[in-house]
């Protein structure tokens, strides 16, 4: 029986989900990149998707099309360079703020594809973070996710799809016939293979990459997990769509970080709560599932992960592994017999290390968002709101504090240096013994250089001195008293004159 969906009502956690995932023009998730968490350090360790340039798509490319990926795909010959150099400074930009390795996925785009016989030139990344290998604190990703100026980048880029708009209708009032499309709007595409479909859809991720980069390279997650607006969609619809999902996640975070860290958000009813009790309690009060979904690949490699087995371990046992014969004894061949291969394979197995490795897929901003943020509870590691500049900021193990270390638009300084300095000249101003200490500390000063007082003398005082003005900054003495000390210390002394001899 057909069914009629016209009134149903779906649950706050299926608007949740649904705000989240692909849309019919709009696919969020294109990329397939790795995360690792470790709970030693404290640090994400991710591996861009570089499945999506031009050397790893070329093969694909030629066999669908009969053409190999050239200049003309990108740029003409005369914008080609600048926009080489576009990408460069992009790449800088973020390793100024990251910890990021750029240097395997050049390696294997010089290596990979090009002949320089047939004068082929190289070609810049579709995306700038293809293939990078990132290292972040815990915390570092989202903190950045939060406070990005999204809402500039896609402004800018409206204005920039409303000009394109308004140059098509000139075009049309001009009589230049817009290109026919070989599908009717109302038919459904034509697909053929799996290759076909792959092989379009990167086109339409290059095309999309290019156009909203702005918005893309506005925060390093969305960069990493870049968007493919479909053929033929309204470019203001999708880049609405696209901007409005930033923009919900940004909210969602901020609010999750307020509830679940601040010590200050209704602290009767949550300050005895910890932060995965919080996130419990919010999800609920929301309407969301408790249960959350990883996608999780475990692989076995010669590069430890961790310290203990069967992540790693120490040198001593590393020493004791690489010391074992490499010499088959009868129990190897008895083992390589069985198993239909040599002895001196088997040997190589039981020497050389194994260890596992485990780490996660994630292709959305909000997977990854979410993925950061629920290790950061099962690791206690916590955001604190900076006292000074209202933003949050990464607890780093038992250093307390109330300030952030950033450096603040229009400042020289962090908010640590900052709120010192401010804490020091508030104390200042409070506390009426540490002006008066000044005062009577640069009148005998000038008085030793000019050697009315000895140095020695002025050193005993100077301690006797600070021990006075502490015992008045507690109240052990009053400020009469200690002024009357003070004046007491060194009297004025009478300059004798040339005629009493």
């Amino acid at each position: 029986m057909k069914k009629d969906y016209s009134d149903y009502k779906p649950t706050k956690n299926e608007i949740y989900n649904l705000n989240r995932s692909d849309r019919e023009n709009v696919r969020l998730k294109y990329f397939y990149n790795y995360a690792s968490f470790s709970k030693d350090d404290k640090r994400i360790h991710i591996t861009v998707d570089e499945g999506n340039e031009y050397f790893s798509m070329n093969h694909l490319i030629e066999e669908y099309t009969g053409e190999e990926i050239t200049a003309k795909n990108f740029a003409n010959d005369t914008e080609l360079p600048e926009y080489i150099e576009r990408n460069k400074k992009q790449q800088d930009v973020f390793s100024s703020r990251f910890q990021i390795d750029f240097e395997g996925a050049e390696y294997r785009e010089t290596q990979y594809l090009w002949d320089k016989d047939k004068g082929f030139p190289k070609l810049p990344f579709n995306n700038v973070l293809s293939g990078a290998r990132i290292n972040l604190q815990y915390g570092e990703g989202i903190l950045d996710f939060i406070y990005a100026d999204f809402k500039s980048a896609i402004q800018e880029q409206l204005k920039l799809v409303e000009i394109e708009n308004l140059l098509y209708k000139f075009a049309q009032q001009e009589g230049v016939k817009k290109e026919k499309s070989p599908i009717h709007k109302d038919e459904p595409e034509k697909i053929y293979s799996q290759l076909q479909e792959r092989v379009e859809e990167y086109y339409e991720y290059s095309e999309t990459i290019i156009n909203i980069k702005d918005i893309v390279y506005t925060s390093l997650y969305s960069a990493i997990c870049p968007p493919v607006f479909k053929k033929g969609g309204d470019k203001k619809k999708q880049t609405l769509w696209y901007g409005n999902y930033l923009l919900r996640l940004q909210q969602e975070y901020r609010e999750m970080i307020e509830f679940c860290f601040d010590e200050d958000y209704y602290p009767e009813a949550l300050a005895d709560r910890l932060p995965s009790e919080r996130f419990y309690i919010y999800r609920s009060l929301k309407g969301l599932s408790p249960f959350l979904e990883r996608t999780e690949e475990v692989a076995f490699s010669n590069t430890m992960s961790g310290k203990e087995m069967p992540y790693g371990m120490d040198i001593e046992g590393l020493k004791e592994r690489f010391s074992q014969s490499p010499i088959p004894n009868d129990a190897h061949k008895e083992l390589a017999e069985k198993f239909g291969t040599t002895p001196e394979k088997v040997v190589a197995l039981i020497n050389l290390p194994h260890f596992l490795n485990r780490q996660y897929v994630f292709g959305s901003v909000a997977e990854i968002l979410e993925m950061e943020f629920t290790k950061m509870l099962e690791h206690n590691v916590r955001f604190r709101k900076c006292k000074r500049c209202g933003k949050y900021f990464i607890m780093k193990g038992n250093y307390d504090t109330n300030y952030c270390d950033r450096i603040a638009d229009g400042e020289t300084r962090n908010c640590q240096d900052l709120a010192a300095q401010e804490n020091y000249k508030r104390k200042m101003a409070d506390n009426a013994a540490i002006p008066l200490y000044q005062k009577y500390y640069k009148r005998y000063a000038a008085r030793v250089r000019v050697r009315q007082i000895k140095e020695p003398d002025f050193k005993k005082w100077k301690y006797q001195a600070m021990t006075k003005r502490d015992e008045c900054s507690g109240g052990k003495i009053t400020l009469a008293e200690f002024e009357e000390w003070l004046e007491a210390s060194f009297p004025n002394r009478k300059r004798k004159s040339i005629y009493n001899k």
